[in-house]
C-alpha cells in the first residue's frame, strides 16, 4: 500500500523519537507545523518536502534541530553557537547513518551534507538533516 506524505513524516518521526538523538538536545521532536512559536531550546522538527507515488516511492524529508543563539561575551549581541552546532551536527550524522537499519521498507541517505543554517527572525540557528527516502511498498 502506497504512503502518503503525511504517513512518511510520521514513520520519520517515530525514527527520530526513538533514537538517541533526542537524548543530546535539550528540547523536544515535533512535526512540522507544531513546535512551540517562542520555543529557546534545541527543538528538532520533521518534514515531508516531496515524493513520487507508485509500489515504490522515493521522494525528501528534513529534520531541523534548532540551536539558540547566546551571548559568549556579555555584551548583548547573541551569536551563533558553533560548538554546540557542529556537535549536532555530528550526532545527526551518526543518526542517518544508523537511519533504517533493521527495515527493509525503508532505505535513507543524505541529500545533502548535513550544516547548520541561520534563523535570524528568532535569533536561532538550525542543523539541516536533508533526506533522500526509498520505500517499497508492495
Amino acid at each position: 500500500m502506497t504512503r502518503t506524505g503525511q504517513q512518511i513524516e510520521n514513520d520519520l518521526y517515530e525514527f527520530l523519537k526513538k533514537s538517541s538523538l533526542p537524548g543530546i538536545i535539550s528540547g523536544n521532536v515535533y512535526k512540522y507545523g507544531v513546535r512551540p512559536k517562542d520555543s529557546v531550546l534545541e527543538d528538532a522538527i520533521v518534514k515531508f518536502v516531496e515524493g513520487s507515488d507508485g509500489d515504490i516511492q522515493e521522494g525528501t524529508v528534513v529534520v531541523n534541530i534548532y540551536v539558540p543563539d547566546f551571548d559568549p561575551y556579555g555584551d548583548g549581541i547573541l551569536r551563533k553557537d558553533i560548538e554546540r552546532c557542529q556537535e549536532i551536527e555530528v550526532a545527526a550524522n551518526t543518526w542517518v547513518e544508523s537511519l533504517g537499519a533493521g527495515r527493509s521498507d525503508y532505505q535513507f541517505r543524505k541529500a545533502q551534507t548535513i550544516h547548520t543554517q541561520e534563523e535570524d527572525e528568532i535569533r536561532q540557528h538550525f542543523v539541516t538533516v536533508r533526506l533522500r527516502y526509498r520505500v517499497t511498498t508492495f
